[in-house]
């Protein structure tokens, strides 16, 4: 009797111990991921020496994929959506080569962005053909209803599930619904996302699938509202917003579990790594999560880099010395987007967009939403294919349909009234229809009601107070034009023209050669402290550097440095005159003596460079000093700048 209880008990304590063991057992997988990509297929952002860009660019994405392939064994690699637009290589080839680099890298989905339809679903589905023949790479969306367009459905489904290390990982896609720029039809984006993924998670779950993740272009704000309304989403993998975020931000959901939301900037400036750990009994938990850099630190995969210089090439053939040939310099980042803690709400690329459309056209205003201005320009040499980034709705001399023209109308003055108004309603969710101005100036109190916003005491057309009864002029794109008319806004003789935005802004920036734009006060929300008094405030806009657009070239002598700085063994000095000069520039050592003379003649007005070789001295700080007399007696500029050579 004693002999049998033994072995009911030491039986029953194997099978403790291999239940804990098998409770105890985890899987890591290891989720790898990018989003709104936006055809950056090569790097851009700050120049080096060579003019080649430091940050993102796919033959470098790829170096980190395939270090973390090599050291981890359960790999997925996701891309939340929008490889469409934004660069000189969607414009020459669509989304073609970003999806066969894609493939090559051996993504296992993607979700279907509001981008991918803005030329409507014929060109996409042609790029699909072209580059997945046999749906290599998965695309998803839970939220299309594809039923007026079958042929989209041999490469888009509701979900996947892909098994890794053993694990079925189910994977539902979602696209962002209210974009009113894309052009889907026939295909309709369901705006009822909270029934379209329970139905995607139960399919998954009746088909086995322990983790299930949502691949996202719905954009922070409805992951937020996906999260906190339907249970049983592990993770949201995320896109649409270019949302950088710190850390996963965790959402409650009706089961009372944690759904987190993760999302990797844009552009393949950073690729997402979320680990997480499937458990013998069924729970999943994040092990961790972070985004890596893509930067000149990282080395490019020299094949696909191959692939990236041949597309180059043919751009450069057809668009010209696009990426190496400098046409003005930024003296600070023209950045895209406002400062939300402060009350000036024009940007500065907003002005210089803006002041360009007025410059070409002379009419009284000139507006732009900022949604219409893809990303900024960064500090230092300015390229062509820097100014297209930024205005990539702008270009289209192929005639497929992408590229605004600009034209030019007539507002009465409360019309006007309604349209900032209009533009105003949302900016609280939504800055895509916030203006952009010239020639203009008010402010809208953000704490007031929609339609109710803007101090109509403020809105000043150049140098006068509004009229409400007068006509003014605007110049705007083609698409604001259109949009204006639909919202209800009244606009008399639109004039057609056959420029694009993009060489207007092109031509403008590379007129100023010297580039410096600040917020000015042109739009000012007066509901936001801005930590001085008003007196302050004015003098600060008074003392903002501005450069308006009645300019048409250099305006003044500037020496803009060596780039780059420190340097080895070379660095390019650049400089600006503002008249036809004698220029002498010379490199001085430490203790004063001369070294080299780098210019020493007569030169045109414009923006310059000269390369300065410090092979043959040795490390330390040296002086570029330069010297410029106007040829036409108008005074002499002097100016010297440090520079540091490191061996």
């Amino acid at each position: 009797m004693l002999t049998r209880m033994k072995h009911v008990l030491l039986m029953a304590g194997f099978l403790v111990l291999c239940g804990s063991a098998v409770f105890a057992h985890e899987t890591v997988i290891t989720i790898l991921h990018v989003n709104d990509t936006h055809a950056h297929l090569d790097s851009f952002g700050p120049k080096n020496i060579h003019m080649e860009g430091e940050l993102g660019g796919i033959a470098r994405a790829a170096t980190i994929i395939n270090e973390v392939r090599a050291t981890e064994p359960n790999v997925l690699l996701l891309h939340a959506g929008d490889i469409s637009h934004g660069d000189l290589f969607f414009n020459k080839f669509l989304d073609i080569p970003e999806l066969n680099l894609m493939r090559s890298l051996g993504f296992d989905a993607m979700t279907v962005g509001n981008h991918e339809f803005d030329l409507g679903p014929d060109p996409l589905t042609y790029c699909l053909s072209a580059a997945l023949p046999n749906g290599e790479i998965p695309l998803l969306s839970a939220n299309l209803d594809m039923s007026g367009y079958p042929a989209l459905t041999n490469w888009v489904h509701p979900w996947i599930i892909k098994t890794v290390g053993g694990v079925k990982v189910g994977i539902f896609g979602m696209t962002v619904f209210d974009d009113p720029m894309n052009m889907p039809a026939p295909v309709v984006i369901s705006p009822d996302i909270v029934p379209a993924a329970v139905k995607a998670i139960d399919d998954l779950h009746a088909q086995g699938a322990k983790v299930i993740i949502c691949l996202s272009h719905l954009g922070i704000r409805y992951d937020r509202v996906l999260a906190s309304a339907v249970s049983g989403i592990d993770f949201i993998v995320g896109g649409h917003d270019h949302e950088l975020l710190s850390t996963p931000e965790a959402v409650t959901s009706p089961s009372g579990k944690r759904t987190l939301i993760v999302q990797a900037g844009d552009s393949y400036k950073y690729v997402g790594e979320l680990r997480i750990a499937v458990r013998g009994d069924g729970s999943v938990n994040l092990k961790d999560w972070h985004t890596i850099p893509v930067t000149r630190k990282v080395p490019a995969v020299p094949e696909i880099q191959a692939v990236v210089d041949g597309l180059k090439a043919e751009i450069v053939a057809q668009y010209g010395r696009v990426y190496d040939r400098m046409i003005a310099m930024a003296l600070a980042p023209l950045e895209k987007e406002f400062d939300s803690d402060s009350p000036l709400r024009d940007t500065p690329l907003g002005n210089l967009v803006t002041d360009a459309f007025r410059r070409l056209t002379g009419t009284q205003i000139a507006f732009t939403p900022l949604g219409l201005i893809s990303e900024k320009i960064y500090q230092g040499p300015i390229v062509g294919a820097d100014v297209f980034r930024a205005m990539s709705y702008g270009y289209d001399p192929a005639g497929s349909g992408y590229g605004f023209h600009l034209v030019s109308f007539t507002i009465q003055g409360m019309e006007l009234v309604k349209a900032l108004e209009i533009t105003l309603a949302q900016v609280e969710s939504n800055t895509d229809f916030f203006p952009q101005v010239s020639g203009m100036k008010f402010t809208y109190d953000l704490r007031n009601q929609p339609g109710g916003r803007v101090d109509l005491s403020s809105i000043r057309i150049g140098s006068g107070r509004l009229n409400p009864a007068a006509e003014y002029t605007v110049t705007a794109n083609e698409a604001v034009a259109y949009l204006l008319g639909q919202l209800g806004v009244t606009i008399t003789d639109v004039q057609p023209r056959a420029e694009f935005e993009y060489p207007v802004v092109h031509d403008f920036v590379k007129k100023l050669c010297v580039v410096m734009y600040r917020p000015e006060g042109r739009i000012r929300d007066v509901s936001v402290a801005c930590g001085r008094n008003e007196k302050a405030l004015a003098q600060m806009e008074e003392e903002t550097p501005r450069q308006e657009v009645e300019g048409s070239a250099a305006k003044e002598y500037a020496l803009l440095g060596g780039y780059p700085n420190p340097f080895n063994p070379s660095t390019t000095v650049r400089f600006a005159l503002r008249a036809t000069s004698k220029v002498s520039m010379k490199i001085y050592n430490s203790i004063g003596q001369e070294v080299t003379t780098l210019v020493d003649g007569r030169e045109d007005a414009g923006l310059h460079e000269v390369r300065w070789d410090a092979s043959s001295v040795a490390s330390g700080v040296y002086f570029c000093r330069m010297t410029a007399a106007d040829e036409n007696g108008a005074g002499q500029f002097t100016a010297t700048q440090k520079l540091l050579l490191v061996k």
